[in-house]
């Protein structure tokens, strides 16, 4: 019996990176996201082959979660814990991650009011932050450092968004004074931090950040989960509310999305400057629940729902405002 499982477990795994051959085109920097000056809509584009399907974790309420993946043989150079700092001085942008649902704010844990009368109760919820870069006035993309309350770099160029930990909900980057019209950052995690195992990594890298990828290996870029309750009292989930939403690609390609941001600041010549960061459920959903056929990775372990609605929200990603940089 046990050989019987190792052998399926081996054939879903060929199964996995044989499926993700598909070919597409690799956008670089995106252009901004439409919006008012003040105020920025976030677009994505896929660095590799974006029409490369993604898989999920399984979560025990729902959830969606997104992982990603190059080419090439994993080296630790290429997941450095401590990355060399772009620079040492500057300016610090901060910027609050807020959930938020019909305008409103997503609590976490907490019954938020639905338009149809019911409540959705999010149980889980996070995503991965990295590779960020500032658009100049100019429209040329800066890459800045993500850096930590005291200042230092984060490990691995990585953040991790939890909502059920307020110290992860401010994202901080150094970056020279000057004029910006939007910021763009990868959402998730490179491929050579992807290729690593998550006992070799510290955090927030590891098995403790709950983004491990079950089915085959990598991590989750972002994960979530919800327990939605009808005004009737019933558990009956609207089509359009999914439960779970594991979005992620694999470790053979780089898959990872990045998300552009538009939006006009200026960056003083010292201290910090203060921004809202606006993660718009609604968009998350709509993307999840998008009528894009994935079928072409939709095998295996693939097929479950977590992963087919993590997938379309990772292709669909390009025309959603998941992100919104507020005035």
């Amino acid at each position: 019996m046990q050989s019987r499982l190792l052998a399926v477990l081996r054939l879903s795994t060929a199964i996995f990176a044989g499926s993700f051959g598909c070919s597409s085109v690799d956008h670089g920097a995106a252009a901004a996201g439409g919006g008012e000056a003040g105020t920025g809509a976030g677009t994505a584009s896929f660095a590799g082959e974006s029409g490369v399907g993604g898989a999920g974790g399984v979560g025990t309420a729902g959830g969606v979660g997104m992982a990603g993946g190059v080419g090439g043989s994993p080296t630790d150079s290429a997941c450095a814990e401590h990355p060399t700092p772009l620079r040492t001085q500057g300016t610090v942008l901060s910027l609050a991650l807020a959930p938020v649902l019909a305008a409103k704010s997503f609590a976490f844990g907490q019954p938020n009011a639905m338009a149809d009368g019911g409540s959705l109760v999010p149980l889980n919820f996070r995503f991965y932050v990295s590779d960020v870069q500032l658009l100049a006035s100019s429209g040329e993309p800066l890459a800045v450092d993500l850096v930590t309350p005291m200042g230092e770099p984060e490990p691995y160029g990585v953040h991790l968004f939890n909502a059920e930990d307020d110290e992860t909900s401010e994202l901080r980057v150094l970056a020279p004074p000057g004029d910006y019209t939007g910021l763009r950052f990868a959402l998730g995690i490179k491929l050579g931090c992807n290729q690593q195992s998550p006992a070799k990594l510290s955090e927030p890298l590891t098995d403790i950040s709950q983004m491990t990828w079950p089915h085959t290996g990598g991590f989750l870029f972002l994960r979530y989960e919800g327990r939605y309750t009808a005004a009737d009292g019933s558990s009956t989930t609207p089509s359009d509310v999914p439960p779970v939403v594991h979005m992620g690609g694999n470790i053979g390609q780089e898959l990872v999305p990045h998300v552009t941001i538009s939006g006009q600041f200026s960056l003083p010549e010292s201290g910090v400057l203060e921004k809202k960061l606006s993660v718009v459920m609604d968009e998350v959903f709509k993307g999840a629940t998008a009528n894009i056929d994935v079928s072409d990775v939709a095998v295996g372990f693939l097929s479950t729902p977590e992963a087919v609605a993590g997938e379309r929200l990772r292709r669909g990603l390009s025309d959603l405002h998941v992100f919104v940089l507020e005035p």
